[in-house]
């Protein structure tokens, strides 16, 4: 714990006569960002080992900038704890042990740092980098500072982890795994001994699995060396048999090739002599046959010309029952269609013919009439349904050669400006849209263009005969409204666009007022003033007129004036159209009707010219029916006697196809009789030579004549006689020969000798020696292994203790803050490498819930993070020394009431805190700080800030009485 602690040179805190005292429980850097807060408090870290700062700072951030030097200085408690003071392990006997790190620049001109440990009080800083020399004695490099910290203080690499951890990072911690943090607690809690002494055995047992791999390794290597050599030496045996066996069975095939060349040679002899007399037999066989089609042939040509004379009578007769069946046909269409003429004459009543074309002479007026009506107003409803579609698509509803025109100009891209597009109806003037239009008239179609334009828009509009003027701009002349007329002018009723070029034709609408009355407009022209109604009747002192508007294309309510009316005028459009429609289609199937009629009377007339016809025909037909008949007869008789003669022909063509075939078949037999005596005859002497060769080769094997003539009684013995009792032949008995052979080779080792048998035995004895070794090997891994489950037990109860004692801490914690909580440990394996630890806590009185889980505020997730912390630092039970604690605004980010909450956590560990804290409230307020040290900044002009002031002191007492 820290007594008290100053500095010099470090950041802008000047040096003091007397250190500043810390309390045993919460000192806090009070003031606003800049001050000096973090500078002090990451000064008091550095004494604690800390070597990394906020934002990354370095030593020359916290070195005063007059200096190339710093000294910062605390002062331990050493008093006794349980009878041992902290320091006495390094020889420190005082009640208080002084530490000191000097920071400076080497020579190599980078920042270093090294620490001074005094038995007792010191505080003389300056002297220290000075002389630093004369205090070599009580020097401590980094590394060797850092083991005291650890060996009298318990601070901890894992500790000093969570020193360096920001205020975001310490938040998070309950968004840590279950597993991780775990891993967080075991590093602040656990005893590193119990760890070192599993993984030390753990890794000997380890070592211990290698050896005995490598001696099973040279055990098989051993083994797979001995098991070649022996592997070597019967294949040597086997070898030795293989050859004798290639010996005896080369005897056995040269024997059996003379045998069988012997016997091949009087077997073809034999086949020749049988070949030689059947190909005499199939070349008579193939005479007789040529005689039979010969005969058959000549039957074929006299039946091919009975059936030709046959099917010519049939096909005439077909030809003329086709023609007449043709002729009859259309007479009896002709018949039928003109007594079905006859009888309906015969039905109607006679009319005046004369009536009859003068009343389809007025029908024929009247339907060209209503036609044309009908296609007038159908064109009308076209151009509507046209005007209705571009004023859906917000084409302005110009007149045909305003379109053309406009679209000249823009194809010759020339700027202009029609005065319609520039005026625009106001919306509350709505009602007055068609009496303005009326009254501007043909001068809203105005283009008004450039001066260097003027002249070649001219000469198009000539060309285009555009009836609508072309001006250059013109400027509005001053003109005072006067205040006397409580109407509105036409001018007041409009908005003007571009009014600086086209205002100066529109100065008459300022003098033309808007009534909606006739006797309203009386008046003013009494008056000597121009009106115009609602309805568009313009009074002006030569008398009235009623304007008419035409079209509406003044801005966007004569676009939506122009859609209404097209949309309520079209549906009657429409209904007159087909009302024409249906008129005409009526006229039409009337004048049909006449027609027929008139047709129908001129018919009548040729009655009996009709009926004179009909008996003529009906005579043909029957003429034509006779003729028919007896020609079918005629055709059926000669099909039968056709079909005679060609089954007739047909017989005998299959007659002549199945000779025709036996003769090439004996040709074909002939032919490969004499191609296979050929090929006998010359196989016979290729095989009289190979047996010879085959008598050489068995003379040549030391055989007598003797043993040659009796070579076909040896064939016949048990050697020569396979598994199934048949007779082996040469091919396969060299084929055993060719595998016997392969097998030699395959065996034949030229390093393989009687040598490599007496080998066996030597290799054997060593697997002996080796196989003895492997068994001591895997011994002494049994006893490593009952250490290592031993030590692993100690390490797993050593865990379940101090995690046990931390759910108990973390859950008392809870209980200070009015919070349930419970935890548990989780054996994930065997291995606590894979453990987790799981927290729940719940505020409020709500039930317990996962810390890590989403149910916890930001502010309750704040409190829950330092309390998993602090409960890991803490350790109440044991009365064990605990360490200092850094914390850099603990209270950030969370409101006053969590804040006091964690404040509360702070006071009731054994843990002495050093923390930032930003002033926004009143110190009285807060009864968790004990000490508070206003921090200030340092003022312009001035080498050093204010020294800190110590706002607040506690009442509580303080670690050891001053």
């Amino acid at each position: 714990m820290i007594k008290d602690f100053s500095t010099v040179y470090w950041g802008y805190l000047p040096m003091t006569n007397r250190p500043y005292k810390a309390h045993e429980k919460v000192n806090a850097f009070i003031g606003p960002s800049g001050h000096g807060k973090t500078t002090i408090w990451d000064g008091l870290r550095l004494m604690l080992g800390a070597s990394n700062f906020e934002s990354k700072r370095s030593f020359s951030f916290y070195v005063h900038k007059k200096s190339n030097w710093s000294v910062v200085r605390v002062a331990f408690y050493n008093l006794p704890v349980n009878g041992m003071r902290p320091f006495e392990s390094i020889r420190k006997f005082k009640d208080e042990v002084t530490a000191c790190c000097r920071i400076f620049k080497n020579e190599q001109g980078s920042w270093s740092r090294e620490y001074y440990l005094f038995d007792g009080e010191f505080y003389d800083l300056p002297d220290i980098h000075l002389n630093y020399k004369a205090y070599s004695e009580v020097l401590y490099h980094v590394e060797e500072y850092l083991k005291v910290l650890e060996q009298c203080m318990g601070i901890t690499k894992e500790f000093r982890n969570l020193m360096a951890r920001s205020p975001d990072d310490i938040r998070e911690v309950v968004n840590s795994s279950p597993h991780k943090l775990f891993q967080l607690l075991f590093d602040l809690k656990g005893t590193k001994d119990y760890k070192k002494r599993y993984d030390d055995s753990k890794q000997r047992l380890n070592e211990q699995e290698v050896a005995i791999e490598r001696a099973e390794e040279e055990m098989e290597q051993a083994k797979a060396r001995f098991e070649e050599t022996k592997r070597k030496a019967q294949n040597f045996r086997l070898y030795q048999a293989k050859e004798k066996e290639v010996q005896e069975t080369t005897i056995k095939l040269k024997k059996l090739e003379y045998f069988e060349s012997q016997e091949t040679l009087k077997s073809i002899e034999t086949e020749m002599t049988g070949v030689e007399e059947q190909g005499k037999i199939e070349s008579d066989k193939v005479n007789e046959f040529s005689v039979k089609i010969d005969e058959i042939q000549k039957e074929i040509g006299q039946s091919e010309d009975e059936y030709q004379r046959l099917y010519e009578i049939e096909e005439q007769a077909n030809e003329n029952i086709n023609k007449y069946t043709t002729d009859k046909t259309r007479l009896d269409v002709e018949l039928e269609r003109l007594n079905e003429q006859i009888e309906s004459l015969k039905l109607i009543e006679p009319q005046n013919l004369e009536d009859l074309n003068e009343l389809k002479n007025i029908l024929t007026e009247d339907l060209e009439k209503k036609r044309l009506d009908y296609l007038q107003a159908k064109e009308v409803v076209d151009q509507l349904k046209q005007k209705l579609t571009d004023l859906e698509q917000n084409v302005l509803p110009y007149k045909e050669e305003a379109k053309r025109f406009r679209t000249k100009l823009e194809e010759n891209k020339i700027p202009y400006i029609m005065l319609a597009d520039a005026i625009s109806v106001k919306p509350e003037m709505r009602q007055w849209q068609k009496s303005i239009e009326a009254y501007i008239g043909n001068n809203r179609y105005r283009i008004i263009v450039e001066q260097d334009k003027y002249l070649p828009v001219k000469r198009m509009q000539q060309e285009a005969r555009y009836g609508a003027r072309v001006s250059l701009p013109k400027k509005e002349k001053a003109f005072r409204s006067r205040t006397d007329i409580p109407y509105p002018s036409i001018r007041d009723a409009i908005t003007v666009n571009c009014s600086e070029k086209v205002e100066g034709y529109l100065e008459g609408l300022n003098h033309i007022y808007l009534v909606e009355t006739v006797d309203e407009g009386h008046a003013l022209q009494q008056r000597g003033i121009d009106s115009i109604t609602l309805e568009g009747l313009l009074q002006d002192g030569d008398g009235a007129i009623h304007l008419k508007y035409h079209s509406l294309c003044c801005g966007k309510l004569a676009l939506d004036e122009e859609k209404k009316e097209a949309q309520e005028l079209l549906p009657k459009k429409e209904s007159a159209v087909e009302e024409l429609l249906k008129r005409v289609n009526e006229l039409q199937d009337e004048l049909g009707e006449v027609a027929k009629s008139i047709e129908n009377q001129q018919l009548i007339m040729k009655l009996p010219e009709m009926e004179d016809k009909h008996k003529m025909l009906l005579g043909e037909v029957e003429n034509f029916t006779s003729l028919i008949v007896e020609l079918m007869k005629k055709k059926d008789s000669t099909k039968k006697e056709k079909e005679t003669v060609r089954q007739k022909e047909i017989k005998a063509r299959e007659e002549k196809v199945k000779f025709s075939e036996k003769m090439n078949q004996a040709i074909q037999r002939a032919a490969d009789l004499s191609k296979k005596y050929t090929e006998l005859r010359n196989k016979l002497s290729s095989l009289t030579f190979s047996a010879e060769r085959a008598y050489e080769e068995v003379k040549g094997l030391g055989l007598s004549e003797d043993d040659i003539a009796f070579i076909s009684y040896d064939i016949q013995g048990s050697a020569f006689i396979d598994a199934q009792g048949s007779l082996y032949t040469s091919k396969e008995i060299s084929n055993i020969l060719n595998s016997l052979r392969l097998e030699k080779e395959r065996l034949y080792n030229p390093s393989v000798n009687e040598e490599t048998i007496r080998l066996v035995e030597a290799q054997e004895g060593q697997i002996g020696l080796l196989v003895q070794n492997l068994h001591t090997l895997k011994k002494d891994r049994e006893d490593l292994e009952r250490t290592c489950n031993d030590l692993l037990l100690q390490f797993r109860g050593h865990i379940k203790e101090i995690m046990k004692d931390y759910i108990t801490e973390f859950e008392s914690f809870a209980d200070l803050l009015k919070a349930s909580a419970k935890g548990k440990l989780v054996e994930v394996t065997p291995e606590p490498e894979t453990w987790e630890i799981h927290l729940f806590i719940g505020y409020d009185g709500k039930e317990p819930v996962a810390v890590d889980g989403p149910h916890l505020s930001s502010g309750q997730k704040a409190s829950t993070s330092l309390m998993i912390l602090l409960a890991a630092l803490s350790d109440n039970k044991n009365g064990k020394i605990t360490p200092i604690m850094f914390l850099d605004e603990p209270k950030a980010r969370v409101d006053d009431e969590r804040g006091n909450e964690i404040g509360q956590l702070l006071q009731v560990t054994d843990i002495q805190y050093f923390i930032t804290h930003q002033q926004g409230e009143s110190l009285k307020s807060i009864d968790w700080i004990d000490h508070a040290f206003t921090c200030s900044a340092c003022e312009p002009g001035k080498e050093f800030a204010n020294q800190l002031i110590l706002k607040k002191r506690a009442n509580r007492p303080l670690y050891a009485k001053e």
